[in-house]
């Protein structure tokens, strides 16, 4: 037997054995994966500087009512729970339900916070959390028109960066009560 049909031969047989498996047919569970891991490291919040002492916290506060914090709050939520469902569809190629969820939190959610409560919200704030609006738009829109889940998954990193960039200069502080 010639060295190149040995070759063959092994791994023929370690393929039967399931020590060398068939490529992947798709890269939707790696891009899953990553996804998951962008999420935990952004849940985690922006890395510390270790000279800056514990608590010490120098990102600007959004002063707001219980109430106003709660629903500033819920949003964000919101905004997790529809990467979620995303982040299920994605390896399942399911670019159906992509497009409904990213629909979800799209520009019609961005009116669901009161106008009082955006008159207390900073310029750049608002239009971070309107880029994330919008970057669901897209998400949505390329979901349906292209049906690509590794041109979805880049534009949830790109997403992502904003939600980091948000949570890295501001904090939720609550207003004293009268």
């Amino acid at each position: 037997m010639t060295p190149s049909r040995a070759g063959a031969s092994l791994f023929r047989s370690f393929r039967r054995t399931g020590l060398v498996r068939r490529p992947m047919r798709s890269l939707a569970p790696i891009a899953f994966g990553a996804l998951l891991v962008t999420v935990t490291a952004l849940a985690a919040g922006p890395a510390k500087d270790p000279a800056a002492g514990a608590g010490a916290d120098k990102r600007a506060v959004l002063v707001l009512t219980e109430p106003e914090r709660h629903l500033v709050l819920d949003e964000m939520r919101n905004f997790l729970a529809v990467l979620q469902t995303i982040s299920e569809a994605l390896p399942r190629e399911d670019m159906k339900e992509v497009a409904a969820a990213a629909r979800r939190m799209g520009s019609g959610a961005a009116n669901e916070i009161p106008p009082q409560t955006v008159a207390k919200l900073p310029d750049p704030f608002k239009q971070l959390a309107g880029a994330v609006h919008t970057s669901f738009d897209s998400i949505a829109l390329d979901a349906e028109g292209l049906g690509d889940p590794k041109h979805t998954m880049g534009q949830i990193g790109e997403m992502l960066g904003k939600c980091n960039a948000c949570h890295g200069i501001y904090q939720i502080g609550v207003a004293p009560a009268r």
